[in-house]
């Protein structure tokens, strides 16, 4: 088992560029093809096409999206005709309300996503919709990843574990990189007293993971007034993590994005490549 198809977008190379090179990286560490789309956003006003604005305007903004589209693909072959690994890179041009269609439709035949943390300082509005649109539209797992250094085969990876199907199925996802990892750690903060595993928090896990062949270890842990992705985040630095696996988006996204929630925090403050699955 493992990764054949591994996909990226890019909707701007020098701020997308560390979902590339993090992309390429797992890509060379499985023998898989990495496919890449080049994005060229149509920013016209949705208003301009209400009142009727006259086609030099509309015209304009579509030459602009695809001229964006082949700049990012140009230095995006510029940037893997240096390696040896196997890939393709496409345009496409979208609305910004619409950019989900090609993305879902390209990525939906991945065995991986990887995408840019769409919460940093150089973030570009799109790269949110692009995220979601890889998990959700696409149901493909995705590896999400701030501005560090990439990793195709992570050494240690933690698993954060709450007994929720979002989980479960990162896990199922994640296995072939925790095949060749040398420590994983199940991490569990405060489990429910009264759960069907109270006695044995994460021991069915382990068993199911064992039987792959990767051996963990289960840790239960409190969360001593911080956040649980706080408290997560700490395990995973205390740990050396190169990766932390976890389910997201266990509340709707609406309600993520407004009230907050584990996924939502977890990405603001990430500090290492984090492996999602919905």
């Amino acid at each position: 088992m493992s990764f054949k198809t591994i996909f990226t977008a890019l909707s701007s190379f020098d701020t997308s560029k560390a979902a590339l090179v993090q992309a390429a990286r797992l890509t060379e560490a499985q023998d898989a093809h990495l496919e890449v789309m080049c994005l060229g956003i149509d920013r016209s006003r949705s208003n301009y096409y209400e009142v009727g604005a006259n086609a030099v305007i509309m015209q304009a903004a579509i030459e602009e999206a695809h001229a964006q589209a082949e700049s990012t693909r140009e230095q995006v072959i510029d940037w893997l005709g240096k390696s040896t690994i196997r890939w393709n890179a496409t345009n496409s041009v979208a609305t910004f309300t619409d950019m989900n269609m090609p993305l879902s439709k390209a990525a939906r035949f991945a065995d991986l996503c990887v995408a840019s943390l769409p919460y940093r300082s150089n973030s570009r509005a799109e790269e949110n919709v692009i995220l979601e649109t890889m998990m959700f539209d696409a149901g493909c797992p995705t590896v999400v990843t701030p501005d560090v250094d990439p990793v195709g085969r992570p050494e240690r990876i933690v698993i954060g574990w709450n007994e929720s199907a979002e989980a479960l199925r990162a896990v199922r996802a994640a296995v072939p990189l925790m095949q060749s990892a040398k420590e994983v750690h199940i991490a569990i903060i405060d489990p429910p007293e009264h759960a069907p595993d109270r006695s044995d928090p994460g021991g069915a896990l382990a068993v199911m993971l064992a039987r792959h062949g990767i051996s963990c270890d289960i840790q239960v842990m409190t969360r001593s007034g911080a956040k649980v992705s706080e408290r997560l985040r700490r395990h995973a630095t205390e740990t050396g993590a190169q990766m932390l696996v976890m389910g997201a988006y266990g509340h709707s996204r609406f309600r993520e994005a407004v009230l907050g929630g584990a996924t939502r925090e977890m990405l603001e403050h990430a500090q290492t490549p984090v492996f999602m699955a919905h």
